[in-house]
Order: C-alpha cells, then sequence, then structure tokens
C-alpha cells in the first residue's frame, strides 16, 4: 500500500521560501512575522492554508553573543 503524502499548507512553505533568500533573518534570534490570509483561505475553516497569503517581518532582535 503506497503511503499518502500530506502536503504542507501554503503559509508555511512560504515561510521557508523567505528564509531561504534571505528575506526573513537567518541568525539566530527571535523574528516576529504577520500573516494575512485571503478571507477564502482554508485557515478561517480550521482546514488547510490554500491561498498565497502575505507575510510581513514585524521585528526581529538578534541573539546575544557572549565571548
Amino acid at each position: 500500500m503506497k503511503k499518502r503524502s500530506i502536503s504542507e499548507p501554503n503559509y508555511l512553505k512560504k515561510l521557508r521560501y523567505l528564509h531561504r533568500i534571505g528575506a526573513i533573518p537567518r541568525e539566530v534570534g527571535v523574528h516576529q512575522v504577520s500573516i494575512f490570509h485571503d478571507d477564502w483561505c482554508g485557515i478561517w475553516q480550521q482546514r488547510r492554508c490554500n491561498c498565497e497569503p502575505d507575510i510581513r517581518l514585524q521585528w526581529s532582535q538578534p541573539a546575544a553573543v557572549n565571548n
């Protein structure tokens, strides 16, 4: 029996992409983003995100480095 793969929600795919291209910082720290889903997105019916959400970095705090 073939194992069925579960696809990743669109907002996670986009977060990974933004991290990969450097739009979301790669350094260790705390980074807050806001995710804006379309009105028709499945997320509002407790289903998987199926829209192309806008994702914006709100603030970023790099980790303190102890020397």
